[in-house]
């Protein structure tokens, strides 16, 4: 008598045990990711300036038409390449300024604009 070969039939335990351990892994990827964006966020708080802050952002010659610019606060041509304010937020994409005096119009800055934040001492 011959053998006939064995045809492979998943069982329902293979099946709830995979099942089971696919969630898992989902789950632990899942908590890994949340928990690397957030503390990327945290170091780039970290790194930004108070809330209230005095500061001047000096944005990229490119973004403002120019080829030479100096990496500080100026005037070419008549235009400025820095906008004044006092700090509110930062994100991944954008900047948000307060106006110095009380009354002046928020400003929100593009963050690939901006070559260099400059904060005043505090006094």
């Amino acid at each position: 008598m011959a053998d006939s070969p064995r045809r492979y039939r998943p069982r329902l335990r293979t099946l709830f045990w995979l099942a089971l351990l696919t969630i898992v892994g989902w789950t632990v990827y899942s908590y890994w990711s949340d928990y690397a964006e957030r503390s990327a966020q945290r170091e780039r708080e970290l790194l930004s300036p108070s809330a209230g802050d005095l500061c001047t952002v000096i944005l990229r010659g490119d973004a403002l038409g120019l080829e030479q610019m100096p990496a500080r606060a100026t005037q070419i041509d008549g235009v400025k390449n820095y906008v004044e304010g006092r700090f509110v937020m930062m994100n991944d994409q954008w900047l948000k300024l307060d106006g110095v005096a009380a009354g002046d119009p928020q400003q929100w800055i593009p963050r690939e604009n901006v070559l260099l934040i400059q904060v005043a001492p505090q006094k």
